[in-house]
C-alpha cells in the first residue's frame, strides 16, 4: 500500500509541474505519419493513464476524414497540425469530437489566432494539473492566472481533464495487485 502511495505521490509531482510544448516550442519543420506519433507520444507520455497507444497513424487519419483537423500537405504534418492533436488527445476521453471541434473553432476565433489559442490552452491545462496534483499531495492550489467568460469553457475543459488524469492514474495504481510480503 505504501509503495502504491508513493507512485501516486511522484506521478502527482511530475504531473503537477507538467509543461506542455507551447507553439514556438512545436517542431518548425514539418513531420510525416510517423515522426509526429513519436513526438506525441515521447511529449505526453506519464501525463495520461497507460494504454497500449497513446496515438497511431490511424487515429491521425480519421481526425483528418472527420475534418477534425486540415489535411497534410504533401503526407508532412505542420505545428498546427500538432497542436490539434495535442487538445485532441487530451480532452477525447471527456468530450466528444464533434464538442472538441466546436470549442476549438470558438477558442481560435475568440483570441484570434490558432497560436494564441493552443498557448492558452496550454497554461490553462498546466495550471489545472498543478492544483489537482496539489490536492492530491495536500498542499495549497496555486492561484488561478485570470481570466473572464471567455476563458471559462477552456478552464472548465482543462479542470475536468487534470481531475480526470490523476483520478485515473489513482485508480490505475489501486488496480495493480499488492506486492506479497
Amino acid at each position: 500500500m505504501e509503495d502504491k502511495e508513493q507512485q501516486l505521490r511522484q506521478w502527482a509531482e511530475t504531473a503537477g509541474s507538467f509543461h506542455l510544448l507551447r507553439w514556438e516550442e512545436l517542431p518548425e519543420l514539418e513531420l510525416y505519419m510517423d515522426q509526429v506519433v513519436v513526438v506525441l507520444e515521447s511529449k505526453l507520455a506519464g501525463l495520461l493513464p497507460p494504454r497500449d497507444r497513446l496515438i497511431t497513424p490511424a487515429m491521425v487519419n480519421n481526425y483528418v476524414k472527420l475534418g477534425l483537423i486540415p489535411k497534410p500537405n504533401k503526407k508532412k504534418y505542420s505545428r498546427r497540425h500538432l497542436a490539434y492533436l495535442v487538445v485532441i488527445l487530451l480532452m477525447k476521453e471527456l468530450f466528444p469530437i464533434a464538442q472538441i471541434r466546436t470549442a476549438i473553432q470558438m477558442q481560435t476565433a475568440r483570441e484570434g489566432s490558432g497560436s494564441k489559442a493552443y498557448d492558452l490552452f496550454c497554461t490553462e491545462t498546466e495550471h489545472a494539473l498543478a492544483a489537482a496534483c496539489a490536492e492530491m499531495l495536500g498542499k495549497p492550489a496555486p492561484s488561478a492566472p485570470p481570466s473572464g467568460p471567455d476563458g471559462r469553457l477552456l478552464r472548465m475543459a482543462a479542470r475536468a481533464f487534470a481531475c480526470r488524469a490523476a483520478a485515473a492514474q489513482e485508480a490505475a495504481l489501486e488496480a495493480l495487485p499488492a506486492e506479497a510480503e
